[in-house]
């Protein structure tokens, strides 16, 4: 009865660390963040980029952005995390040359390589313009 109860009690370890092995030795799923719909909120788009940027969906960040007005977030700096995404705040076109939608929020990185953007925490800010497709990063900067 013992041997059998050692054995019972072996198979239970064995599958419970192969369980353990195959869950920490997957490959991350991708980002199952999609492009926002165009009527989306400037809010919402705003948290579906910086989760692209935060998973490292570079597609994504790139489509969300408008290529001749600012960089998209990709790997440098990475965006370690963020918080405290915030309500977007009109600016008029006669204070910024067009009408923006800026979201405030704070994030955390590891810096830029050119020193530029120091480590840890700072607030940082996405504005976007409406174009066909919906709202698209314009323009990013602290605070």
């Amino acid at each position: 009865m013992i041997g059998v109860v050692r054995g019972l009690a072996c198979a239970l370890t064995l599958t419970s660390l192969a369980g353990v092995l195959m869950a920490c030795s997957s490959t991350p799923k991708p980002s199952s963040v999609s492009t926002p719909p165009a009527a989306a909120s400037p809010e919402r788009v705003a948290r579906v980029y910086l989760r692209a940027a935060l998973t490292g969906n570079c597609k994504l960040t790139a489509e969300l952005t408008l290529p001749e007005t600012t960089w998209n977030w990709c790997n440098g700096p990475k965006l370690l995390d963020y918080r405290s995404v915030r309500s977007p705040v009109h600016v008029p076109a006669a204070e910024a040359g067009r009408n923006e939608e800026c979201v405030q929020f704070e994030m955390y990185t590891h810096g830029s390589s050119d020193g530029t953007m120091p480590t840890g925490w700072q607030p940082w800010s996405l504005c976007f313009v409406k174009t066909h497709a919906g709202w698209r990063l314009f323009d990013q900067g602290q605070g």
